[in-house]
């Protein structure tokens, strides 16, 4: 799916601070979108939790530096981080390069009973940023 200049993977979730989320087999994989990449201007530098650190709803769990601004990464899910992208801390431009492949932040192993709280469709996420342009 496009809008603009925008890919928008249909086979993931997203959130309203514009990461992407990928479930599979117990595990959340959790990335910046296309849109907010391409917002954001040139990634360059990445904060994120180590191996095993708990990860809470809407608790932050990293920091991103860009050419335009600084923010926080926020948890969709309650886990536990099973594995950091190490490449994407050495090399933050992967975010802006391969956002949904190379570029990925963790992977978070889901608590039993953690569901989909706030996630948005493909469809859901495009009139949501449809609506951020408009502002």
């Amino acid at each position: 799916m496009q809008f603009e200049d925008v890919n928008i993977p249909e086979d993931l979730n997203y959130t309203r601070k514009h990461l992407w989320v990928k479930i599979r087999d117990g595990l959340c994989t959790l990335g910046w979108t296309d849109y907010i990449q391409k917002s954001a201007g040139d990634v360059n530098y990445v904060e994120l939790p180590p191996k095993g650190a708990a990860m809470e709803v809407d608790q932050d769990f990293g920091t991103i530096e860009t050419s335009k601004w600084v923010d926080r990464l926020y948890s969709p899910i309650d886990g536990q981080v099973m594995a950091v992208n190490n490449e994407v801390i050495k090399n933050p431009e992967l975010v802006n390069k391969a956002p949904f492949t190379q570029g990925w932040f963790v992977r978070v192993g889901i608590q039993s009973g953690t569901g989909s709280h706030g996630l948005m469709s493909p469809v859901e996420y495009l009139d949501y940023i449809k609506t951020c342009e408009e502002q």
